[in-house]
């Protein structure tokens, strides 16, 4: 997932942990063979290539993980949406590397009509997939959460009771840590060049997921162009919300949401966050710096998040 990742567990009397890791290594590559757009030949490659109109077979983890997608697609009405691949792509931060360079005004008109996910019919039951116009799919915000959540599952599958998954920053927190203490976790301050913590959280049982544009972007004429695409306007967000946070049991949805609430900006991402009863931690720039606002939910159960400044 061109990340890293990272696991901590205590493991059961007798465990050989070497095991361990090497079916916490396979299980990623599963995961990665299917949805990384890296690679030539997997899953989501052969889906997003594969004719309009003809059912598509989809493996489970697929299936699992594009109707989570597809639920987050409509819950937002299209501000997160699967099938963005053609404008992360024509902003250069797809698979192929291109300059740093603001698209014209026809080539992103030009792209935005190959977005929309609602051309793609999908069966949960059936796990096909018919795209009823062409489309591409891509799952890089919400992979690692599903990842994440696979990774869990193997580890409770053997009995694990007590583990911390990380895959690039999105995690799931069960049990207790090694010294016996709740897990405890950092919301980044969201700024590439300052080091430390917006908030800590002690977690037990949930995922978290945080999306932020401050560090994959570029600049052009000293204006910066974040990675993270709205598909309703073609191009990168522009607004004054800087890190997202979602905490959940579901973290591959969690995934999902941060990403989502980030592109729709402060108001709107609240308002969503208090419509489905997220617990939820936006870091936003203001004149006076780096404020904190947590959704109702977040402010009960984590506190107020204050960063100080």
């Amino acid at each position: 997932m061109g990340t890293t990742w990272s696991v901590v567990f205590l493991p059961l009397e007798g465990m050989n942990v070497n095991l361990v890791q090497a079916s916490l290594e396979a299980e990623l590559l599963d995961v990665n063979g299917s949805m990384s757009t890296y690679i030539a030949d997997s899953e989501i490659n052969r889906v997003s290539s594969a004719p309009v109109g003809e059912p598509i077979v989809l493996s489970a983890m697929f299936a699992d993980v594009l109707s989570e997608a597809i639920t987050v697609s409509e819950l937002s009405d299209g501000a997160y949406d699967v099938t963005v691949a053609p404008l992360v792509d024509l902003w250069g931060f797809g698979p192929q590397f291109t300059a740093d360079e603001v698209p014209s005004p026809a080539a992103i008109q030009e792209a935005m009509s190959k977005v929309g996910y609602t051309a793609l019919m999908f069966d949960s039951e059936m796990k096909t997939l018919i795209k009823r116009q062409d489309r591409e799919l891509d799952f890089s915000s919400i992979a690692k959460g599903y990842g994440v959540q696979r990774l869990a599952d193997l580890l409770e599958q053997q009995g694990v009771e007590h583990y911390l998954v990380e895959i690039g920053g999105e995690l799931l927190a069960k049990g207790l840590n090694p010294k016996g203490q709740a897990w405890k976790i950092a919301v980044r301050y969201p700024d590439a060049t300052r080091q430390g913590a917006a908030m800590t959280l002690n977690l037990d049982d949930v995922g978290v997921a945080t999306s932020g544009d401050y560090f994959n972007f570029f600049q052009v004429g000293g204006q910066h162009f974040s990675h993270l695409i709205d598909p309703r306007t073609g191009g990168p967000i522009h607004h004054e919300v800087v890190s997202a946070t979602v905490v959940d049991q579901n973290i591959t949805r969690a995934d999902a949401l941060a990403t989502t609430l980030l592109v729709l900006g402060k108001d709107r991402a609240l308002a969503l966050a208090e419509q489905e009863s997220l617990a939820a931690l936006l870091l936003v720039k203001t004149p006076a710096g780096i404020k904190s606002f947590p959704s109702s939910v977040f402010a009960e159960r984590y506190g107020s998040g204050e960063t100080g400044e």
